[in-house]
C-alpha cells in the first residue's frame, strides 16, 4: 500500500516516469488448486499489477519472478525488467573452495533456475558443472523424500531454488543427498522469506534466546542437514538471524539493481548488466 501511495503522489506531482523497484514480488507461488477449494494465491498478481498501472506505473524492476509469466499480467506499454541473482551467487560459489560442485534442483519446477545457475557458475570458474535433480513425489505421499537423477557421490552440492520458506524442501533435498553420498551440501536460495507458522514444528532446535524467528533456518542449520545457506537481500533478513550462524550468507543485491537504476535513468541496456553482474 506505501508504495501505492507514493506511486500516486508522484503521478499528482507531475513526475516524468515512474520506476517501481520490487525485488521481491509476492502472492506468485501457489498458481494452481492442488485440491478442491484451494485458494489461487498467484491470481492476485495479477491484481497488483492492476493497481500499479491505475495508480501510474511507467516501468518495473524486479528479481528472480517466481513464475515468469508474470510479466504478461502487465500491459505492453509498461516494460517489466526481471532481474537474474545467479550471478550474484556464482560470483560467490566460484571464490569457495569446491573440490568437485555439482549443482541440484530440489524439484522439476527448480530444473530450468538450477540449470541457468549452472550455465552461469560454470563460465564463470571456466570449468563445466554437472546437472542432478530430485523428483518429488509428494503427489502420492508426503513422506517420500524423492528420487535421485544424477551421481553425487563425493561432490560438492549446490541446490539452487527460487525462495526458502519453511525449509521442508531443502530439508528433504539435503536428506536425499547426503544419502546417496555427497560431500557437501549448500543451498542458494534468491529469496528468503522464513515462515514463522512453523513454529511449533520445531520446537526444541531454536538457539537460546532466538525466540520464534525465523524457524526455517533452525530446521536446516540445527539438524545439520545443510552446510551452507546463501540468499539474497531481496526480503529484508534479520539481523539475529545472519549472526546466529556462520552457515548462513547473505549477498546483497543493491549494487547490481544500481547499476539497472542507472541504465534506466541514461537509457542504456541492462543486458550486459545482467550478464556480468
Amino acid at each position: 500500500m506505501e508504495l501505492l501511495l507514493s506511486i500516486s503522489a508522484m503521478r499528482r506531482a507531475s513526475a516524468k516516469s515512474i520506476t517501481a523497484v520490487i525485488p521481491f514480488y509476492g502472492y506468485a507461488r501457489q498458481d494452481r488448486m492442488h485440491k478442491g477449494r484451494e485458494p489461487i494465491a498467484a491470481a492476485v498478481s495479477n491484481d497488483i499489477a492492476r493497481m500499479l498501472e491505475v495508480m501510474g506505473v511507467d516501468h518495473v524492476v524486479t528479481v528472480d519472478l517466481h513464475s515468469a509469466q508474470i510479466e504478461g499480467f502487465f500491459k505492453p506499454e509498461i516494460p517489466v525488467d526481471n532481474l537474474q541473482a545467479f550471478p550474484v551467487g556464482a560470483v560467490y560459489f566460484s571464490e569457495q573452495s569446491l573440490g568437485d560442485p555439482i549443482v541440484v534442483a530440489p524439484h522439476s519446477s527448480a530444473v530450468n533456475r538450477a540449470a541457468l545457475f549452472r550455465d552461469i557458475l560454470s563460465k564463470t570458474i571456466d570449468e563445466f558443472v554437472p546437472l542432478a535433480f530430485v523428483i518429488r513425489k509428494h503427489q502420492i505421499t508426503k513422506n517420500q523424500p524423492g528420487e535421485l537423477v544424477g551421481d553425487v557421490a563425493g561432490k560438492d552440492c549446490i541446490v539452487v531454488d527460487n525462495l526458502v520458506d519453511t525449509g521442508s524442501t531443502l530439508v528433504k533435498t539435503a536428506k536425499v543427498l547426503k544419502s546417496n553420498g555427497a560431500k557437501t551440501v549448500s543451498a542458494f536460495c534468491v529469496h528468503s522469506r522464513y515462515s514463522s507458522q512453523v513454529s511449533r514444528r520445531s520446537g526444541s532446535l531454536f538457539p537460546p534466546g532466538l525466540g520464534a524467528w525465523q524457524p526455517a533456518l533452525a530446521t536446516l542449520l540445527l539438524k545439520r542437514c545443510l552446510d551452507l545457506l546463501v540468499t539474497t537481500n531481496t526480503i529484508p533478513v534479520n539481523l539475529e538471524a545472519r549472526e546466529a550462524s556462520p552457515k548462513i550468507v547473505t549477498l546483497s543485491v543493491a549494487p547490481f539493481i544500481a547499476e539497472v537504476i542507472s541504465c534506466i535513468h541514461t537509457k542504456s541496456s541492462i543486458i550486459q548488466v545482467s550478464k556480468t553482474t
